[in-house]
């Protein structure tokens, strides 16, 4: 059956060398999604805002996305995600502000949606289980909703009963999406994993087969960090890119 390949990712935060790394491995791919955040944490937010938008990304906001112009409100942040955010504030040139201030909260494209953190709070709800997904699936248009913002791969669905099942997803694992009424899918996170292995996450829909595959890349950890430390970002983030957590 013919249908389209999305790339689907989330979670840059400004960590070059994964999202090159990433970018290495795609292939096929007819529309590139991205699921928000494409800054904070890490020393390249220009460069990965530039890379993004030559890549012809689909992409919605993230909540570090939204903190680093002020359109978001730092106080749910822990003291060393607001250095950063107060670093990247500083380093955004004009051109990448412009390009932060006209994201969206949360689209539908094809036949998916697309949000970075749920369909209640676009923006800083975590769909971390079962009970977090909830809302989500009861506002969703669509049967495929991906989402970003936990940095951990997983997949949440209603079947058909109106059943829920709940998963981490793991390098190489495939969800059939047709076979289930509704699927909530967190992708994990480009440039900061959080689920103990610190390659990055994405993942490949194709709308043809109705399947999502998770894929793992290594990337150049060491040369990400070597950038933080000279940009003086704080240590405890630079210390958990090779833990992934």
């Amino acid at each position: 059956m013919f249908g389209m390949k999305y790339a689907v990712l989330a979670d840059i935060h400004s960590n070059l060398e994964a999202f090159r790394s990433v970018l290495a491995h795609l292939k096929g791919a007819d529309k590139n999604v991205f699921l928000g955040d494409i800054v904070g944490y890490g020393p390249n937010p220009n460069e990965c805002i530039e890379l993004l938008r030559s890549k012809e990304f689909i992409c919605v906001a993230g909540n570090h996305d939204r903190a680093a112009i002020g359109q978001l409100d730092t106080e749910r942040f822990n003291r060393e995600a607001k250095e950063a955010i107060d670093w990247t504030s500083m380093a955004l040139n004009p051109a990448s502000r412009k390009f932060l201030e006209g994201l969206p909260d949360h689209l539908e494209v094809d036949d998916l949606e697309m949000v970075h953190g749920s369909l209640r709070d676009p923006l800083e709800e975590y769909i971390a289980n079962i009970e977090d997904s909830k809302a989500t699936i009861e506002l969703m248009k669509k049967r495929l909703c991906f989402v970003g913002h936990l940095h951990i791969p997983l997949c949440i669905v209603k079947d058909r009963e109106g059943r829920f099942d709940g998963w981490q997803l793991n390098d190489g694992d495939v969800v059939d999406v047709s076979k289930f009424d509704k699927v909530v899918m967190g992708v994990g996170g480009v440039g900061q994993p959080r689920d103990m292995d610190p390659r990055a996450s994405f993942a490949i829909y194709d709308s043809g087969s109705g399947e999502v595959q998770l894929f793992r890349v290594s990337y150049n950890i060491e040369e990400t960090q070597k950038k933080m430390k000279k940009a003086e970002l704080p240590g405890f983030l630079i210390e958990r890119l090779k833990y992934g957590r």
